[in-house]
């Protein structure tokens, strides 16, 4: 009876066997060949070079560093926990370690890394482990005096910023995908991503059952394709001239923020663009979502192509243009500003409460008279108004190369009351970003023409192939008689108006002042505006500018904050421009 069940259980044994064997070699055998080819040829890739961006003058914005990834072969490290104490100071050592590796909440980062690292070396069945990203040449050189079997390293360039934060809203910035691969995001890094990142490279080497490369074993190697470089139409110069100049305003009239937008009128090539509080984009952490880190929104944003806002009567430019472009009015034209408009069960007064009776259009914008505007909004009718904000652009993305862009908002047809077309007139009720209004008083500047604006000159690809960038017209919004009526209306505003104690000594300019009280529940806030003036010099119109306050508190008017502001910095770029002083 025992050699019965004895033999019965060795030939189960045998059975078991055959069944594992038949498993191995029949049922699953391709899964297994694959499982071991996988584990006797590895790859990798070699990341791509992004590529650079270039300033007007051919000034560097965004390069490249040399930086590398450290890994390592959990199967090949011993004295896990004395390696891993070794280590993590040293890369704690790199003042942007935190900028790719962890988030800066983390307290005790060094216990926290040696713990993550014994965690991953623990895992013998990886063959590699990526431990750190864009460790900088320095730190790689101190590691590697280490000597450290097990421990390698890897390409993994990473952003510089020659400028620092220079142009930071215009160029965006780099950080991880879900993949753990660099990523564009806002701005150029974000609209020309697909160019800039290039095609990663791969390796593919044979290895042998000790984790060594075998030297005469399959190898083959595919070249990474370095990204395209970028050329703009961001002068730097005026560029710095106007982020000085914007943080010295926010921080003069105490305001929330501030943004500005420089166009070449004929061609729609943005010269400048950017707003402050801004940031570096070289000191932020990407494994925070969106590597945005602590970044406040309005850091990170683009405020002159995604902050829409009620512009004021800076909207009289194309309230007017429109009236004058249907032979509505003439400069000349009258009306009555007899005290304040009852419109729907609404009043609408003067901005300052004052009446000065029979007005002309010129006075209408010297005085920026809301009384007057909208009488010429509910003799144009809200078909005709509409279409004209329309046509300059407002309602949609003017289709800007950056990422980020909004369209602003002019209410469907259908949802225009009588009250709505009033206070469009001088700018309620419309929403518009910055680069719009700016756009629409350029229209003006070039003659009734509006150019689609743009950021990138040309794309250079790393074989020397140029793809070049034209200006390209979106049409024509206004006659060039009504375009020429404008700027000189415009140029009657300033020299006339409530901001003439302000303008300059040395230029002749056309202008809009906008005081806009901020919308709330309800109503608009009666002590918080968004100031704002744009402007052109008449006489060569070699540029239009805009500069744009959010909720200054030293005073609550455009004529005593923006214009000074805008003024001040005119005076600095127009010489580059070999504009002379025409007073």
């Amino acid at each position: 009876m025992r050699l019965k069940i004895t033999l019965l259980l060795i030939g189960l044994c045998f059975l078991a066997v055959f069944i594992k064997l038949f498993t191995i070699q029949i049922i699953r055998h391709e899964e297994y060949l694959a499982t071991a080819e996988q584990q006797r040829m590895q790859s990798y890739d070699i990341p791509a070079w992004r590529g650079r961006i270039y300033a007007l003058g051919g000034e560097v914005l965004v390069a490249n560093e040399d930086a590398f990834r450290l890994v390592a072969d959990p199967l090949k490290i011993e004295n896990a926990k004395e390696v891993a104490k070794k280590i993590a100071p040293i890369l704690l050592s790199d003042p942007r370690f935190f900028s790719y590796n962890l988030d800066p909440k983390i307290k005790e980062p060094e216990n926290y890394l040696i713990k993550r690292f014994l965690e991953l070396f623990a895992n013998k069945k990886q063959r590699w482990v990526s431990l750190a990203r864009k460790v900088p040449r320095s730190i790689k050189e101190q590691i590697e005096e280490l000597k450290v079997e097990g421990l390698s390293f890897e390409d993994d360039p990473r952003r510089f910023y020659p400028e620092g934060s220079l142009a930071a809203n215009v160029l965006g910035f780099v950080a991880f995908d879900e993949g753990g691969k660099d990523q564009g995001y806002f701005g150029l890094e974000g609209c020309y991503n697909g160019d800039l990142r290039g095609v990663p490279g791969k390796v593919v080497q044979e290895y042998s059952a000790s984790g060594d490369p075998i030297l005469v074993g399959g190898y083959s190697l595919l070249q990474p394709q370095n990204g395209s470089d970028l050329y703009l139409t961001i002068d730097r110069n005026i560029q710095s001239i106007l982020e000085r100049k914007i943080k010295e305003g926010v921080k003069r009239y105490r305001a929330t923020s501030g943004s500005f937008v420089v166009l070449d009128p004929k061609t729609g090539r943005v010269l400048a663009m950017g707003n402050y509080p801004a940031y570096n984009p070289g000191n932020f952490n990407p494994l925070v979502p969106s590597g945005t880190g602590n970044l406040s929104k309005k850091e990170l944003k683009n405020l002159s192509i995604s902050a829409t806002y009620e512009p004021g009567s800076v909207m009289k430019i194309v309230l007017m243009s429109a009236a004058l472009d249907t032979k509505l009015v003439k400069p000349t034209s009258t009306f009555m500003d007899d005290g304040p408009l009852r419109v729907g069960g609404y009043t609408i007064d003067t901005w300052d409460g004052r009446h000065y009776g029979k007005q002309t259009m010129i006075q209408l914008l010297q005085k920026s008279n809301n009384v007057g505007a909208a009488k010429v909004a509910l003799q144009l009718g809200k078909d005709t108004l509409r279409s004209y904000f329309l046509k300059f652009g407002f309602g949609k993305p003017l289709g800007i190369d950056l990422e980020g862009e909004e369209g602003g908002k002019v209410k469907p047809r259908q949802e225009w009351r009588q009250i709505d077309l009033a206070t469009a007139g001088f700018g309620q009720g419309v929403a518009v970003t910055p680069l719009q209004m700016a756009s629409a008083a350029a229209t003006i500047a070039n003659g009734g023409v509006l150019m689609k604006p743009y950021v990138v000159e040309k794309i250079v690809t790393q074989d020397g192939r140029e793809i070049k960038f034209e200006s390209e017209p979106i049409g024509r919004m206004v006659s060039t008689e009504t375009a020429e009526t404008m700027v000189k209306m415009l140029l009657a505003a300033v020299e006339g108006g409530e901001a003439r104690a302000f303008i300059s000594a040395k230029y002749r300019i056309a202008g809009k002042t906008g005081t806009a009280q901020i919308p709330i529940r309800g109503g608009y806030d009666p002590h918080q505006t968004n100031v704002t003036f744009v402007g052109f010099l008449p006489k060569d119109k070699p540029f239009v500018m805009l500069i744009r306050l959010e909720k200054p508190t030293t005073s609550t008017y455009s004529a005593t904050t923006v214009v000074p502001l805008w003024v001040e910095a005119m005076e600095e770029i127009a010489p580059l421009f070999g504009v002379r002083p025409d007073k």
